[in-house]
C-alpha cells in the first residue's frame, strides 16, 4: 500500500501477487479481501500510468474551453445514445423541459425547517469527494437565509469569493436525494428525462435497501462563488443535471484523458486529483494534462447536460443556482459498475449485492430489457412512475411511515390485550 502512495504501483503489484500466493489458506478471509481490493486499485494505477506514459511518448496538444455540443430537446432517446452515451462525448440538451421551475424561496415554501446536510469545499489538498467536506447539518430555511439569499446580497457589492464568518467557503446543500427525504413536498414536480430511461443502479439499490430506497434524483442549491473540485462520479455511473434557477459553469474531461490528471485511489474508486483543474495544467511538473481535452459550457435555466461516466469534470456556480440531477447505470455502462462493485464487495456487502444485482439484471430476459422495452421514447417521465417501472412502487419516507403505522398498530393491539387480560384476571 506505501509503495502504491508513492507512485511504485509496478514495485506494488509484484509484491501483492507475492503475498497472494502466501496468504491463501492461512490468512483471515477479511484481509484476503482487502488484498483482493487493494490489487484491484494497484492494477488501475498501473494501467492508468502505462497509458499516461504512452500518451506523452506520442505528444500533441489537448484542447481545453472545447465547446460543448448543444442539441434541442426533440432528439430521440435512440440518436442520444448512438451520438452521446456510446462514444462518451458530454453534450448540452437546450429547453430540455426537465427541471422544475424551483428557486431558493419555492424551496423554503417547500421544505421549510426540516434538516438538511451540508457540504463545503475545503482546503485545496483535500482528500474528500470533489473536495467537498462535511460541514453538519442544519435547518433548510435557516440555511438559505443565512447561506444564500444573505450571501446574494453581500456578493453583489462584491467581486472575491464568497466566505461564511469561519473563513470557509459557504456551505451548500450537494446531492440531497429528493426521493429518500423529500418526496413528500418535491416529487410530484420531478420527471425523469426520456434520455435515460433506465437505471440498474435504482433497480439495485432499491433491492439491496428496501427501507432507504434508492437515492436518485437529488437536489442541489448553492450561492454565488461556490464550487466542487474535479471529481469523478462513483461507480462509473453516468450523470446528467438539469438548471432550475441561476447559471453553473461546468469542464470536463473526456473520459479517455483521466489518465493524464494524475487521479489517484486512496482506499475505494472515487480518485483524488493532487491539483486543481487550472494549477495541473499551468504546472511544468504534470505535463501530461496539457495533452487532454476539456469541454467547457455555461448552463443555464431549462438546459441540461449529460456527462458520461469516468469524465473528471469541476462545477463553479456563476449565481445562486437551483438544480436536480441523477446518476445512472444502464447497457453502456453496467459492465465496468459491475466490475467496480464487485471489487468493493470484498470489503462491504452492500456493493456485493448491487453487484449481485447487475450481473443478474443483464441475463436473458432479466431486468435490463424490460426495463428498456418499458421506457418512454417520446415524452420525460414523471418521477414516481418511473420508480415503479424499476421496483420501487413508494418511496422510502412512505415505506417508513406504513412501517411506523404498522408497529403502532401492533403496539396498540398487544396493550388492549394486556389489558384485558389483567381485566378479566381482576374480576375473577
Amino acid at each position: 500500500s506505501l509503495l502504491d502512495y508513492r507512485g511504485k504501483h509496478k514495485e506494488a503489484l509484484g509484491v501483492l501477487g507475492d503475498t497472494s500466493v502466501t496468504a491463501k489458506g492461512e490468512t483471515p478471509s477479511g484481509a484476503r479481501a482487502a488484498l483482493g481490493l487493494l490489487e484491484g486499485i494497484v492494477t488501475r494505477h498501473v494501467a492508468l500510468e502505462e497509458e499516461r506514459n504512452r500518451r506523452l511518448m506520442e505528444g500533441g496538444a489537448g484542447q481545453h474551453g472545447l465547446p460543448m455540443e448543444a442539441v434541442d430537446a426533440s432528439i430521440s432517446a435512440e440518436e442520444f445514445r448512438e451520438r452521446f452515451i456510446l462514444p462518451g462525448t458530454p453534450c448540452i440538451v437546450k429547453n430540455s423541459g426537465v427541471p422544475p421551475s424551483w428557486t431558493p424561496e419555492t424551496l423554503v415554501e417547500r421544505l421549510g425547517s426540516r434538516r438538511v446536510p451540508l457540504r463545503g469545499q475545503g482546503d485545496p489538498t483535500s482528500t474528500e469527494w470533489a473536495q467537498l467536506e462535511f460541514r453538519g447539518t442544519a435547518p433548510f430555511d435557516s440555511f438559505v437565509q443565512e447561506h444564500i439569499l444573505g450571501q446574494a446580497s453581500s456578493s453583489s457589492s462584491s467581486s472575491s469569493p464568497p466566505v461564511s464568518p469561519d473563513g470557509k467557503a459557504p456551505p451548500q446543500l450537494f446531492d440531497f436525494s429528493i426521493w429518500q427525504s423529500c418526496s413528500d413536498v418535491l416529487a410530484d414536480e420531478v420527471v425523469m428525462p426520456k434520455w435515460f430511461g433506465v437505471d440498474l443502479y435504482t433497480h439495485a439499490t432499491c433491492r439491496v435497501n428496501p427501507v432507504t430506497g434508492s437515492a436518485s434524483p437529488t437536489v442541489f442549491l448553492a450561492s454565488k462563488g461556490t464550487q466542487s473540485g474535479l471529481h469523478v462520479d462513483f461507480l462509473h455511473t453516468h450523470f446528467w443535471m438539469a438548471m432550475c434557477y441561476g447559471r453553473k459553469r461546468w469542464r470536463v474531461v473526456h473520459r479517455d484523458d483521466l489518465s493524464l490528471f494524475y487521479p489517484r485511489y486512496l482506499g475505494d474508486f472515487n480518485p483524488t486529483f493532487p491539483a486543481g483543474l487550472d494549477d495541473m495544467v499551468d504546472e511544468e511538473s504534470r505535463p501530461a494534462a496539457r495533452l487532454a481535452n476539456v469541454y467547457e459550457v455555461i448552463l443555464e435555466p431549462g438546459d441540461l447536460i449529460y456527462v458520461p461516466a469516468g469524465s473528471p469534470h469541476k462545477v463553479e456556480n456563476l449565481d445562486t443556482t437551483v438544480a436536480v440531477s441523477a446518476n445512472f447505470v444502464d447497457r453502456s455502462n453496467v459492465k465496468q459498475a459491475h466490475a467496480e462493485a464487485s471489487l468493493l464487495g470484498l470489503v462491504s456487502e452492500d456493493p456485493g449485492l448491487v453487484a449481485s444485482s447487475f450481473e443478474e439484471s443483464q441475463r436473458l430476459g432479466g431486468a435490463l430489457e424490460e426495463l428498456e422495452g418499458t421506457m418512454p421514447s417520446e415524452t420525460h417521465e414523471p418521477l414516481r412512475l418511473f420508480k415503479a417501472r424499476h421496483g420501487e412502487l413508494r418511496s422510502p419516507q412512505e415505506t417508513q411511515q406504513r412501517l411506523l403505522t404498522g408497529f403502532k398498530v401492533t403496539v396498540g393491539v398487544i396493550a388492549l390485550s394486556v389489558g384485558a387480560w389483567f381485566y378479566h384476571r381482576s374480576t375473577r
